[in-house]
């Protein structure tokens, strides 16, 4: 932001200083927020492709295990055991 000469000091007063590093503090801030974010957001990416594999995985046991229930029960009732 471009300051009109009329707020320009020189030398800055103690309260511009303070402010400015203020700022600066604040814009250091927001960047290191910015960049945990970041990480935060490509982590939980991360553990969701991890976890659609294992839920495809657990779901194709889970078919399997009923398949082979259905195999016995169909088994059972052919040669008449139920």
């Amino acid at each position: 932001m471009i300051r009109p000469s009329s707020e320009i000091e020189y030398p800055p007063s103690s309260a511009q200083t303070m402010r400015a590093r203020m700022l600066v503090r604040m814009e250091a801030l927001s960047t290191s927020n910015d960049a945990l974010m970041s990480v935060i957001a490509k982590r939980i990416g991360a553990e969701k492709i991890e976890d659609d594999v294992q839920i495809s995985h657990l779901s194709q046991e889970t078919e399997r295990l009923i398949e082979n229930m259905r195999n016995l029960i169909r088994k059972e009732v052919v040669t008449g055991s139920i």
